[in-house]
């Protein structure tokens, strides 16, 4: 390279990290990104799912998110309680992913005086989202929202006997992110393998 106003080339060793969440190859073929860039940036691809197609990962990540965030705000660190981690696995993460997870957990951080994050902690805004999902099971006779929560039900029930309660495999057949988002809507039902009527 040569520095700008510089006369002579130095050698440097250099790794480029490029991050999107755009699909490359479409943009190149619409034009909208340049080819030859492309194809020097290409040499291996790392696809990272999105945060709502791995919320398996959740525990695991609140934690490392944690740690970091008390390093970062050279503070002792904080472990989450267990009802607070339901609340955030809970959660639509659409917007911004793992960026707006980590962000909502230094404010909890922050918040929060006790060594244990709980669910008071959560932000309102992820209670609420957690709470407001089409298929409400208090919802009066013949409205929408208990029509939705019927058939959420029965659609629910039937995949569970098709799949002898396998909720790892329902939860696959019914196109859920993962066994997690089955239990939500179990529990939201009263449905277990036991008590089912």
């Amino acid at each position: 390279m040569t520095r700008v106003g510089g006369d002579r080339a130095i050698q440097i060793t250099a790794r480029v990290i490029a991050a999107t969440n755009r699909d490359l190859e479409q943009e190149v073929e619409a034009g909208r990104f340049r080819q030859d860039l492309y194809y020097r940036l290409n040499v291996h691809t790392l696809r990272v799912p999105p945060l709502r197609d791995r919320l398996s990962d959740m525990p695991v990540l609140v934690e490392h998110l944690l740690r970091a965030i008390a390093i970062h705000l050279g503070v002792r660190p904080k472990t989450i309680a267990p009802d607070a981690l339901t609340l955030l696995a809970s959660y639509d993460w659409r917007r911004n992913n793992v960026r707006e997870l980590r962000n909502c957990l230094e404010r909890m951080m922050i918040a929060s005086d006790a060594a244990v994050i709980g669910a008071a902690d959560v932000p309102p805004e992820i209670q609420r989202d957690e709470r407001d999902d089409g298929a409400d099971i208090t919802a009066p006779p013949g409205t929408l929202k208990a029509l939705k929560a019927q058939a959420e039900r029965q659609i629910v029930l039937g995949a569970l006997d098709k799949h002898d309660w396998h909720v790892t495999r329902t939860a696959e057949a019914l196109g859920l992110a993962d066994h997690s988002s089955l239990l939500k809507i179990m529990r939201r039902h009263g449905l277990s393998k036991g008590a089912r009527t």
